[in-house]
């Protein structure tokens, strides 16, 4: 059964997605499935050590992990406490825990300072995403007012159609052997109930959630493959025991075909090229969603299409040349990279991902005599943006063009 659960959860939808460019989260998990058995044996003094050891591992690697790994352990402690069970093993697990702990809410403070672990002095960010935080939490989101290349619902009923589909595609297919073989476990129940508010909780309360919704219900694919080879397994003993010779084959034509069918779809994400997965799904205007358009959330497209390579590298040379202290560029985050690649830390860039007026009333405020912009010269369908009247074409390169703002200051407004 080992076996099985290794290639049945490397070739799912949701693992692959995971694994695809998501590679801090996967390392992060990788090292909470070392990490979680040791809760067992945290009274040992080895056991005690590995799973310190682990979890600063674990927090250091991706801070989701860190939240599943602390929710678990907090989860544990806190029936203890209800239950009236404290225990020198329940002790030694929040003890263990508490180096790790005090990491991650420290990386929480510098966050909030908006400290970062990269310096990137020269990144301007704009105000669009300001609202999308209830409160200030960064990892809460109003999902009714997000407005990103990827998450953008106009109404609830966009939202709930979302989620539900990605759901859909993801583990219908083999939920009836999650149901069969879910079995009660405390830590098991309470990584799956973490994953389940952070995949679910947005339709709940659409206006506080936390955030990434679709990345907590890709990470479910962790504990539903427990559940779902335990079914395949209980089911296969009760075959077995109908007969006299062990046998390989399957319990039943059902479950043949649940499980080929699930393997299928993942061998098909594997081995469809990129621009055929992806083809105009994560590129197109988002604020005309498809109630059933899940595949931006498989989105592994490059920022721009190949044939522009090269012409974007000729923009971003142009601007490091002619940009000086009193201007800016406005990049889209797809140019950002570019931009970094190309242009030096006195260069000033004004980072957007959806709202270009906001971007401008940034670039404005900081007072910049020059606002540079780089976009298409031709619409080709990418990520919905257009250009703003008050932009002039300077340089062409290509299909890439540079634009340089001709509007009104913001003292003349």
């Amino acid at each position: 059964m080992g076996l099985l659960a290794g290639i049945f959860f490397a070739i799912q939808l949701a693992s692959l997605r995971i694994s695809w460019d998501l590679l801090r989260n996967i390392l992060g998990l990788g090292i909470l499935l070392f990490a979680l058995p040791y809760i067992k044996t945290v009274n040992t003094k080895r056991g005690f050590a590995l799973f310190m050891l682990l979890s600063l591992l674990t927090v250091f690697a991706h801070a989701y992990a860190a939240v599943i790994l602390i929710g678990v352990v907090m989860g544990l402690a806190l029936t203890a406490v209800i239950k009236k069970e404290i225990c020198s093993k329940v002790k030694s697990l929040v003890l263990a825990i508490l180096p790790a702990l005090t990491v991650f809410m420290f990386s929480i403070f510098l966050y909030n300072l908006q400290v970062s672990n990269i310096a990137e002095t020269n990144i301007i960010e704009t105000s669009e995403t300001v609202a999308r935080h209830p409160g200030g939490l960064f990892f809460l989101v109003d999902y009714l007012s997000i407005n990103s290349s990827v998450d953008h619902y106009p109404n609830y009923w966009s939202l709930f159609f979302s989620v539900g589909t990605l759901f859909v595609v993801l583990y219908l297919p083999y939920f009836y052997f999650v149901v069969k073989g879910f079995f009660r476990n405390s830590i098991m129940s309470f990584w799956s109930g973490l994953l389940l508010i952070g995949a679910f909780g947005c339709l709940v309360t659409p206006f506080c959630a936390l955030d990434y919704w679709h990345r907590w219900m890709f990470m479910l694919v962790y504990p539903l493959t427990f559940y779902a080879v335990n079914g395949f397994s209980l089911l296969k003993s009760k075959l077995s025991s109908k007969t006299s010779n062990f046998s390989f084959s399957f319990p039943s034509k059902k479950a043949a075909a649940m499980i080929l069918f699930t393997l299928s779809i993942g061998v098909a994400y594997l081995a469809t090229p990129v621009w055929l997965n992806h083809a105009n799904i994560s590129y197109s205007d988002p604020s005309v969603p498809s109630l059933v358009d899940i595949s931006h959330y498989f989105s592994t497209s490059p920022t721009v299409p190949y044939e522009d390579v090269n012409s974007v590298n000729e923009a971003m040379s142009w601007l490091d040349e002619n940009l000086n202290e009193g201007s800016c560029v406005i990049l889209h985050h797809a140019f950002v990279s570019w931009g970094k690649l190309h242009l030096g830390e006195a260069h000033s860039i004004v980072r957007f991902e959806v709202n270009v007026p906001a971007a401008i009333e940034t670039a404005l405020n900081h007072d910049f005599s020059h606002v540079y912009f780089v976009w298409w010269n031709v619409p080709i369908g990418w990520y919905g943006v257009s250009i703003p009247d008050q932009f002039m074409s300077m340089q062409d390169f290509g299909r890439i063009s540079i634009y340089l703002y001709e509007g009104e200051t913001i003292a003349g407004n």
